[in-house]
């Protein structure tokens, strides 16, 4: 039991050795992710310039800069993804509506999928009775 004590004290001034206090000297604090992304400057491309100007970030492709930060690049492209998205997502639902509207005008013309198949299938039958009738040797 006396020796289990021991142990248990050595153990814990081991672990309280190895600890080290957040404000201790020699320990520096790492940059965060913002800090890192701010001092990144890239050369925008004309496709990036481009999308500047469409976020209304810069007024004109001359005003911006030699070098943007990646923040401000990554920040238009976020918006520019979402502006198309919203812009596909209208057209999708205009394209629905007008599929169900053409859909109905031929429901009441009496054209329906059922009844397209049914004539092709006549057509069909009809051609390929009459060109066997062609090919039948006359004895």
């Amino acid at each position: 039991m006396n020796k289990l004590l021991i142990n248990r004290a050595q153990m814990l001034i081991l672990t309280r050795g190895m600890c080290v206090p957040a404000g201790a000297a020699g320990t520096t604090p790492t940059p965060k992710n913002e800090d890192r992304m701010m001092s990144r400057k890239f050369r925008p491309s004309n496709f990036q310039k481009t999308i500047l100007v469409w976020t209304k970030k810069f007024k004109s492709k001359e005003e911006i800069p030699t070098f943007v930060s990646a923040e401000v690049i990554d920040r238009a492209r976020s918006e520019a993804r979402i502006k198309i998205s919203n812009v596909l997502m209208l057209l999708t639902a205009l394209a629905s509506l007008g599929a169900v509207l053409a859909g109905k005008s031929a429901a009441k013309r009496g054209e329906s999928v059922h009844q397209m198949n049914l004539d092709w299938h006549k057509k069909y039958n009809e051609e390929q009775s009459a060109k066997l009738e062609v090919e039948k040797p006359t004895n």
